[in-house]
């Protein structure tokens, strides 16, 4: 097992992996202004504010853009934040006429606007910033910005999503033995398994109901579809073939000449030479973030069971339990309240992340406090233990705590790859989902509370992600970019 305070590659005798601190070069920018171009979904948000937060100490000014309504909480964190409306004006224009022929003409029309439509361009063009950061799976804003000429580069939360030697795909089990070979075959049968995969969904795609639609339904600013993405492309004089690769991980392709910025550590992969065009700059975990969903009642309920325990826990081990805030297994969550009745010494937060209610759960006992949103970071800074779903954002904040994880994952998205790095680690213990067998997570909490070689790799990982903090190498590696890029333009 890799010793998780060394970076893979050097210290298991394999390719070299990156620096924490950015090469120098040319003169980086006194002040820029970026335009963070963002999803909307909550944990790359969360992320996305913490790297602004960064620049912004640093003298830089950031705006966010969205098709999402996520002005609570950018402005919450003192961003400019400017709403891309036509997306939904453009739909409900759709949805608007009366009898279905009339419909049907209204729906045509809508896709021919949505896929011209200037909305986005126009308030960039306003904007004038000096770098789009954009998250990596908003291709429309992507493609109608590269004409633009504006340096961009893309943000993913994700760990690698190319296909490298040493490497399967991010939403696989495997992981490389620990040996000299590096278990390639079953990488190559896992990458063939994604195209497969890849290639019975755009099947199933075109002859459903979904495929229909294709060329009815507005294209919209989040769209993933590659039929959207094509129409907007050809209108927009951009080349997919030339600037995407459609056999990597990521569906429906990847970009294959925009440098991406990882918000992961190096140190969490397995050993791999990385992709020239990621740079690894270290998890986006802000220790002071505004909880902006946090309820009232949830908020009064943890400070008091906080001022409590600091009163007197007597010693007793806390757990923290979130499947995220994106869904909820009520048999799962279930499941582990059952284990903490069964072990009444063990202290339990379960945050349910507004996916399920009290009501769902049946009768709670005592040593269990459930929260409708749990104010994660607070609980993790006093937790032993977390039971989570594999979510890379989740794992970045235990580790960022010191907390070693029970990681049961339910095979969603990059989750299975997630799970096999925590084990590979030695981080925590991965469990495969499962619902109806507490004592089986009973075990894996017992062994993860009582093994300190365990808590010292975690402390050990702690570090290494202090580092890329301490270092600020997120802020020197754009700032680098957009003193060479600036530099380019200079020479052109």
């Amino acid at each position: 097992m890799a010793p998780v305070g060394t970076r893979p590659g050097v210290d298991e005798q394999a390719t070299p992996g990156p620096t924490h601190s950015a090469p120098a070069g040319p003169v980086r920018p006194e002040v820029a202004h970026v335009v963070f171009v963002a999803h909307g979904l909550i944990s790359p948000l969360n992320a996305a504010l913490e790297l602004s937060r960064r620049l912004a100490n640093h003298g830089h000014h950031v705006t966010f853009m969205s098709h999402a309504d996520i002005s609570h909480e950018v402005e919450a964190h003192g961003f400019a934040f400017v709403q891309l409306a036509s997306d939904e004006s453009i739909r409900r224009e759709a949805r608007s006429a009366g009898n279905p022929l009339a419909r049907l003409r209204a729906m045509r029309r809508a896709r021919r606007r949505s896929i011209t439509n200037d909305d986005y361009e126009r308030a960039i063009t306003a904007l004038d910033p000096d770098l789009l950061l954009i998250d990596l799976e908003m291709h429309y804003a992507t493609i109608v910005s590269a004409h633009l000429q504006i340096p961009t580069m893309l943000v993913m939360n994700w760990l690698s999503v190319f296909r490298l030697p040493g490497l399967p795909p991010l939403n696989s089990k495997l992981s490389p033995p620990r040996g000299a070979s590096r278990g390639e075959a079953r990488f190559r049968r896992a990458w063939i398994r994604v195209r497969l995969a890849a290639w019975g969904a755009r099947i199933r795609h075109k002859i459903g109901r979904r495929g229909v639609g294709d060329v009815l339904r507005p294209v919209t600013y989040g769209t993933n579809h590659y039929a959207d993405i094509k129409q907007v492309a050809k209108a927009h004089g951009y080349s997919l073939k030339e600037n995407t690769n459609r056999n990597e991980w990521v569906r429906p392709f990847m970009y294959t000449r925009l440098r991406v910025l990882c918000l992961n550590s190096f140190e969490l992969e397995f050993p791999h030479t990385p992709h020239p065009n990621i740079r690894y700059v270290g998890p986006m975990v802000n220790r002071q973030r505004p909880e902006s969903r946090l309820q009232s009642e949830s908020r009064r309920r943890w400070d008091a069971y906080r001022a409590a325990r600091s009163a007197n826990d007597g010693g007793r081990p806390l757990v923290y339990c979130s499947l995220g805030s994106y869904w909820a297994d009520a048999d799962f969550l279930r499941m582990v309240i059952a284990t903490f009745e069964r072990r009444p010494e063990w202290d339990l937060v379960l945050g349910l992340g507004g996916q399920a209610t009290e009501g769902d759960l049946g009768p709670i006992p005592d040593n269990v406090l459930l929260l409708d949103w749990a104010p994660q970071l607070d609980v993790l800074e006093l937790a032993d233990c977390a039971i989570n779903h594999g979510g890379i954002t989740s794992i970045n904040e235990c580790i960022s705590y010191g907390v070693p994880m029970v990681v049961y994952s339910p095979s969603l998205v990059d989750q299975d790859g997630c799970a096999a790095r925590i084990e590979y680690h030695g981080l925590g213990v991965a469990a495969g989902w499962d619902t109806k067998k507490p004592e089986r997570l009973e075990q894996h909490v017992a062994r993860v509370l009582s093994d300190p070689a365990m808590h010292g790799r975690v402390q050990a990982m702690q570090r290494v992600f202090d580092r890329y903090n301490e270092e600020g190498t997120a802020v020197a590696v754009i700032e680098d970019f957009l003193a060479a890029a600036g530099g380019e333009a200079a020479a052109d």
